[in-house]
């Protein structure tokens, strides 16, 4: 594949299928406490878990200046997980649409107990600096629309 390739289809190093692993602990972002002092792991964590399995799968498969942004999330949380347990998080690409610029992955969180949480996100993948053209231009809408 040469690197022309690569810029045309940023996303041609991603296939469906393509399935990635991560292991967590669960609780380091403001665990709940249900009772009696014990703790659990809170939704956006585990959503952030799955989320950043997905980058960390992903991105290093992407071509130098791109990155993914999430679009869309779901996430079935079926399960508390105490804090300070480990979750291994999965990840698999169900869908690469490279007209659209845009992955769906499933993810599974599990700890101990079993499946703790299951999800679909949907990332568009963006040139970096383009991204923060677009970032910066609406930042600066936004300040002068405050009259800053």
């Amino acid at each position: 594949m040469t690197d022309e390739s690569r810029s045309d289809d940023p996303l041609s190093a991603v296939a469906e299928g393509f399935a990635y692993e991560s292991t967590r602990e669960a609780g380091q972002m403001e665990p709940q406490t249900v009772a009696d002092g014990i703790e659990v792991a809170a939704t956006p964590e585990l959503i952030g878990f799955m989320e950043q399995t997905v980058y960390d799968g992903v991105v290093p498969r992407l071509p130098e200046g791109h990155r993914i942004v999430g679009v869309h999330v779901e996430c079935n949380h079926r399960a508390p997980t105490p804090a300070g347990e480990a979750v291994s998080v999965t990840i698999t690409v169900e869908e690469v649409d490279a007209e659209s610029g845009q992955i769906t992955s499933s993810a599974t969180v599990e700890d101990e107990g079993g499946v703790a949480a299951t999800g679909r996100m949907r990332h568009a993948v963006v040139n970096r600096e383009a991204f923060a053209e677009q970032v910066k231009r609406r930042f600066d809408a936004t300040r002068n629309a405050d009259g800053e």
